[in-house]
C-alpha cells in the first residue's frame, strides 16, 4: 500500500480513538459533575433542612424558656404580691393590738389616778368633817361650860341672901336684853338697894327677864 494511504488510515485510526476516549472520558466527567452536583444539592438541602430543623427547635426552646420566665416572673411577683399583703395585715394587726394596748394603759392610768383622786378627796372631806365636827363638840363644850359657869355666877349674884346691887346691874348690863328692859330691871335693883323689903321682887323680876 502507498506509505500515505497507510499514514492517514493510522491517524483516521488514532483519531477515532480519541474521539471515543475522549467522548467516554467526558460522559464520565459529565456523570461525575451530574452525581456531585446531585450530591452537593442532596447535601445542600440536607444542611438547609437541619438548620431549619435547628432554627425551629432553638425558637421553640426560646419560646418555652420566654413562656417558662414569664410564667416564673408572673409568679415571684403574685408571691410578692402575697408576702406584702400579709405583711401590711400583720403590720396593722400589730398596730391595732398596740393602739389597743396604750387605750387600756392609758385607760387604766386614768382610773387609778381618779380612785386615788376620789380617794385622797374622800380622806380630805372625812378629816375635815372630823375636824370641823371636833371643833364644833369643842366650841359647843366650851359654850355650855361658859354658860353654865355664866348661870353659876348669875345664880349665886341673884341670891336674895348674898344680894350686891352693883353686882346684880352688872348682870344686867352684859345681858342681850334691850336697853328699856335693862333701865327698868336696874331701877328696881336700885330701890332694892335702899329698902329690903324690894330685893327679893327685884331679883325675881330680873331671873324672869333672864330667862333663869
Amino acid at each position: 500500500m502507498n506509505k500515505n494511504v497507510i499514514i492517514g488510515l493510522v491517524l483516521i485510526v488514532a483519531a477515532a480513538g480519541g474521539y471515543y476516549l475522549f467522548g467516554n472520558k467526558a460522559a464520565e466527567v459529565a456523570t461525575e459533575a451530574a452525581t456531585a452536583t446531585t450530591e452537593a444539592a442532596g447535601a445542600a438541602a440536607t444542611a438547609t433542612t437541619e438548620a431549619a430543623t435547628t432554627a425551629a427547635t432553638a425558637t421553640t426552646e426560646a419560646a418555652t424558656a420566654a413562656a417558662a420566665a414569664t410564667t416564673e416572673a408572673a409568679t415571684a411577683a403574685a408571691t410578692a404580691a402575697t408576702e406584702a399583703a400579709a405583711a401590711a395585715t400583720t403590720a396593722a394587726t400589730d398596730a391595732a393590738k398596740a393602739t389597743t394596748e396604750a387605750a387600756t394603759a392609758a385607760a387604766t392610768d386614768a382610773t387609778a389616778a381618779a380612785t386615788t383622786a376620789a380617794t385622797d378627796a374622800t380622806a380630805a372631806a372625812t378629816t375635815a368633817a372630823t375636824d370641823a365636827t371636833a371643833a364644833a363638840t369643842t366650841a359647843a363644850t366650851d359654850a355650855t361650860a361658859a354658860a353654865t359657869d355664866m348661870a353659876a355666877d348669875a345664880m349665886a349674884v341673884l341670891d336674895p341672901a348674898s344680894f350686891d346691887a352693883a353686882k346684880v346691874a352688872g348682870l344686867i348690863d352684859a345681858s342681850p336684853l334691850d336697853d328699856a328692859t335693862k333701865a327698868t330691871l336696874k331701877s328696881g335693883v336700885e330701890a332694892a338697894a335702899t329698902n329690903p323689903a324690894l330685893v327679893e321682887g327685884a331679883l325675881t323680876a330680873v331671873k324672869t327677864a333672864l330667862g333663869m
